[in-house]
Parts: C-alpha cells; sequence; structure tokens
C-alpha cells in the first residue's frame, strides 16, 4: 500500500476531491436556495469553497508537518536502536588514555552524530540502488559488510555514500529503512483520511442556516497565521540544526579558544600544522582569522558601494529628468539580478589581473585578495544601496524641499542640508543591510579572495589573498574536508552559527534604524 500511495499521488487525489467538491457543494447550495430563495445565510459559491478549503487544507497541513516531522522521529529512532556497546560509536581504548570521563564522552557524542548521518546516508543509498533496479529486498537482506565491497558497489552505480560501511552501520541503515518503509505508508493514508473526512462533514453541513462565508474568512485567517508561523519555524529548524553540533564543538575544543583564536589550520592539511603530545597532528581552529577576512572584505565592499549607490540615489531622485529616471533606474538595477558566480568569474578573470597589472607583481602576488573580491561585491551591493537609498529619500515630505528652496537655498544646498539629514536613519538602514548581505556572499569570495586552509594570524594587506567564513564552509562542506576529523567539520558548524548571529545583529540594527524613520515621516 505505500508503494503505491504516495504523497504526490495523493495531492492529485485531494485536488480532484477539492475540484468535485466545488462543484457538489455549490450545486447543492442553489438548489436550498431555489427552493426558499431568502433563508439561504450565504452564498452557493461560498459554500463551494467551503467545501474546497475543508477538503484540502487538513490534509495539506498534514503532509508539511508530516514531510519535516518525519525527518525529526527518523533521527529519534536511529539514535534509539544504535546499541550501546556498538563499536562505531565508542572512543577506541588506545586513546582513551589521557582523556577524562567528560572527554570521552564528548568523543562518543560526535561519533554517534557521524555514525547516524552515515547510517542515514546509507539507507538511501540502498533505496537509489534498488530503485535503479540492481537489487530486490531479498538481496539487501543477505548483505554482509565484510564479504562485499558495498561501499564501491554502490558508488559505481552513481549513490553517494561517505564513510566506509561497517556491519553495524549497515544493520542499523536496515531498520531504519523499515522504519522509514512505515512512515511512507502510514503518512498518506492519514492524509488521504483527513481529506475524505473533510469532502464529508463540509458537504453535510450545507445548510440553509450555515454559515459558509463566516467559515470561509476563518479558514484564510487561519492560512494567514499559519504562513507566519511557517516564517518563523523556519528561522527555528535553521538555527536548531546549526546549534547542536556548535554546542559540541565548544565542548570539546573551547568557546574561548575558538572565539580568539589566531590560526585556521584543521588537521586535514597537515602543513605547519603545530604536533600534539602523541605526535600527531592537532588542529587549530581560531574564529579571528576568517572573521578578519569576511570584515575586510565587507568594508571594503562598502567603501565601493555606499557612495556609488548613495550618489545614484541622490541623482536619481533629485536632479534626473523623469526620462533619465526611467532609463536608468532600471539599468542600474539589472547589477541586482546578476547571480553571484558571474560576480565571481569576473573578478578572477577581469577586475583580479587588472588590479595585479596596476600594483605590481610585488604588491600582489595573486590575482585573488581582499581588493579583487570588495571591489567586486561593491558593485553588486551598489543597486542594493541605490534602490533602498533611493525609497527613504523619496518618502522625505515635499514641503520640507520647498520650504528650503523657499528660504533661497540651492538644490545641492537643500539635498546636503535638508534631505539626507532627515532621510539619514533609513539610508543608515540601507548600509547595514548591504553589510549584512555582504558578510554572507559565498560565490564571490571563493573565487576571488583565495580558498587557503591554514590561516596565520591577521593579514593587513588589502591586496593580499584572505579566508572568510563562508570559503571554509564551503571547502569543508562540499569536499574538501573528507579527510577531516570530527572536530574539524563540527567546527563549520561553529562558523554558521556565529556567523547567524553576527548577521542577525547587523539586520536587527537595521530594523531598528528603519523603524525609526517610518515613525517619524508615515
Amino acid at each position: 500500500m505505500g508503494a503505491v500511495l504516495t504523497f504526490p499521488l495523493v495531492l492529485l487525489i485531494v485536488t480532484a476531491l477539492a475540484v468535485a467538491g466545488y462543484i457538489l457543494g455549490r450545486g447543492r447550495a442553489a438548489r436550498i436556495a431555489a427552493a426558499a430563495p431568502r433563508t439561504l445565510h450565504s452564498r452557493p459559491n461560498q459554500h463551494g469553497w467551503h467545501v474546497v478549503f475543508a477538503t484540502a487544507a487538513p490534509a495539506l497541513i498534514f503532509i508539511m508537518v508530516w514531510a519535516f516531522g518525519s525527518g525529526v522521529v527518523s533521527n529519534i529512532y536511529v539514535g534509539n536502536v544504535i546499541p550501546d556497546d556498538l563499536v562505531d560509536v565508542q572512543v577506541p581504548f588506545q586513546q582513551r588514555e589521557g582523556l577524562t570521563d567528560r572527554e570521552i564522552e564528548i568523543r562518543e557524542d560526535v561519533l554517534r552524530t557521524q555514525f547516524v548521518a552515515s547510517v542515514k546516508g546509507l539507507a538511501v543509498a540502498i533505496d537509489g540502488y534498488i530503485a535503479n533496479g540492481n537489487a530486490t529486498e531479498a538481496d539487501i537482506e543477505r548483505w554482509r559488510a565484510d564479504l562485499a565491497p558495498l561501499q564501491e558497489r554502490l558508488r559505481a552505480d552513481g549513490q553517494v555514500v561517505g564513510a566506509s560501511i561497517t556491519q553495524g552501520m549497515l544493520t542499523v541503515a536496515q531498520d531504519l529503512r523499515g522504519f522509514n518503509r512505515a512512515i511512507a505508508t502510514i503518512g498518506p493514508i492519514a492524509a488521504l483520511a483527513l481529506a475524505l473526512i473533510g469532502f464529508g462533514l463540509s458537504l453535510r453541513a450545507i445548510s440553509a442556516e450555515f454559515r459558509a462565508r463566516i467559515a470561509v474568512e476563518r479558514w484564510i485567517l487561519g492560512f494567514l497565521v499559519f504562513a507566519s508561523t511557517m516564517a518563523i519555524l523556519t528561522t527555528i529548524a535553521i538555527l536548531s540544526a546549526i546549534t547542536v553540533p556548535s554546542i559540541t564543538f565548544f565542548r570539546e575544543y573551547g568557546l574561548f579558544n575558538f572565539l580568539f583564536g589566531m590560526a585556521w589550520a584543521p588537521a586535514g592539511d597537515v602543513v605547519g600544522i603545530p604536533e600534539g603530545r602523541d605526535g600527531a597532528y592537532e588542529s587549530v581552529l581560531g574564529f579571528l582569522p576568517l572573521i578578519w577576512g569576511t570584515l575586510y572584505i565587507s568594508l571594503v565592499a562598502l567603501l565601493v558601494a555606499v557612495p556609488l549607490g548613495l550618489l545614484a540615489a541622490v541623482y536619481l531622485s533629485e536632479f534626473a529628468s523623469k526620462w533619465v529616471r526611467a532609463w536608468v533606474k532600471p539599468a542600474l538595477e539589472i547589477l541586482a539580478g546578476v547571480p553571484t558566480i558571474v560576480y565571481g568569474i569576473f573578478a578572477l578573470i577581469t577586475i583580479g589581473p587588472f588590479l595585479q597589472a596596476v600594483v605590481g607583481a610585488t604588491v600582489m602576488p595573486n590575482t585573488v585578495s581582499v581588493m579583487t573580491a570588495g571591489v567586486v561585491m561593491g558593485m553588486m551591493l551598489v543597486p542594493f544601496v541605490s534602490s533602498l537609498s533611493d525609497d527613504v529619500i523619496n518618502a522625505v515630505p515635499q514641503a520640507m524641499r520647498d520650504g528650503s528652496l523657499g528660504l533661497g537655498a540651492t538644490q545641492a544646498e537643500t539635498v546636503t542640508k535638508v534631505i539626507l539629514p532627515a532621510a539619514l536613519p533609513g539610508i543608515v538602514g540601507a548600509v547595514v543591510l548591504a553589510a549584512s548581505r555582504a558578510i554572507g556572499e559565498t560565490m564571490i569570495v571563493v573565487l576571488a579572495a583565495g580558498a587557503l586552509s591554514n590561516v596565520q594570524g591577521l593579514e593587513p594587506n588589502p591586496f593580499g589573498a584572505v579566508v572568510t567564513v563562508t570559503t571554509r564552509i564551503v571547502a569543508v562542506l562540499t569536499g574538501e574536508g573528507s579527510g577531516f576529523d570530527s572536530i574539524d567539520v563540527l567546527a563549520v558548524f561553529a562558523l554558521a552559527f556565529t556567523l547567524f548571529f553576527i548577521t542577525l545583529g547587523l539586520n536587527l540594527v537595521a530594523q531598528r534604524m528603519v523603524a525609526k524613520y517610518r515613525e517619524q515621516y508615515d
């Protein structure tokens, strides 16, 4: 049943029921109205829409909640079925020497988290292998990790398998697949049942006294509340996804060591890494070199974007004719639609070599640098600053302009003495929002700022290469960190966690400034 009845099929059935419900509900209400024209409280089409909402809304909401909740329940299930004595989630005996019980517990928590992720990936790979017709469920039941090169077999079929497959991993993955099959069976059946119940009850409720119009308004209000709630829950889900691994990292590595460390040198990059007491390479994961590179490039970008964007906004708002504004403003905002990867390529093959030719190879050894990324990012932010600044400048009351000009001030004096001071809170908000956008930029800095994985200290030269927070996140999560140990991978979540709160703070400051501006002139 679960293999036949899927969520896409349920959506088609629910859509058909909703259409049929509108037709049947409207027709039934019309017949009641024809029999007693003055007794029907709501119009026939409102009764039809009530049937549509009662049929589709519960099923759709259930499907969305189920899609999210099933992943959470699946993680909980995997965590509960892992045997406590499984070797895969235990610190080897030879590595326990010199570690406290608390340190062993932290490391085993990390191993368990990684094991859960590997099990989920293996379960997906096995499902894909079966879907491609390479094996049956009976064949999979006979698999043993120690008797066949399962990893190579799955990868040859195009499946993504990260870690080496152990027998314990295979056993838990098989348990997880059985649980997921049960989930995949129950979910569509429950969604279809809700749709059928809503369909039947809403048709039965149609009568002369039923207030379908009020019921439809309540459905619409419920949708609006649901949409607002989903926006909030999305933020919470993003934060929760990076919080747990980040806390695990801080517990093991230390919050102070991370925030104030002056070097970033993962153990996976063995060049220049200090050795630990046992002779093995140890990771040095300081946040300062990465945030320094991020803020350095963002500063250069703002120095380019703010003057150009603000002056362009002043010209278009106060000096340009309607004909010029009609052509220049759309042309300027075309830059906002250019993909960031295109900006990165432009920086890599054009701006970087140009700057190196201007300042010389001695000052700028490589074409990737702070200036390369900052200048191009500033170009990207120009329409952002210009558009927001243009809006707040136009929001300044015309009476202030007229009063200044009436007192004998020139147009330039009116702009500098009256309009810009009046629009300053909104302009500052635009600049802060642009700064937040610059800090979170990824593709431009990946291509144009440098991709070093071993950074020592802070690079003061604006023509030197730096590493940003987003660059390291992309490098590790797209495969460079495949040989890294667990602490280096967890450090990526700590970077994302810290960057999240930095950009959140900037956005809150910007919203505060914009709110202050609107309170003054709305």
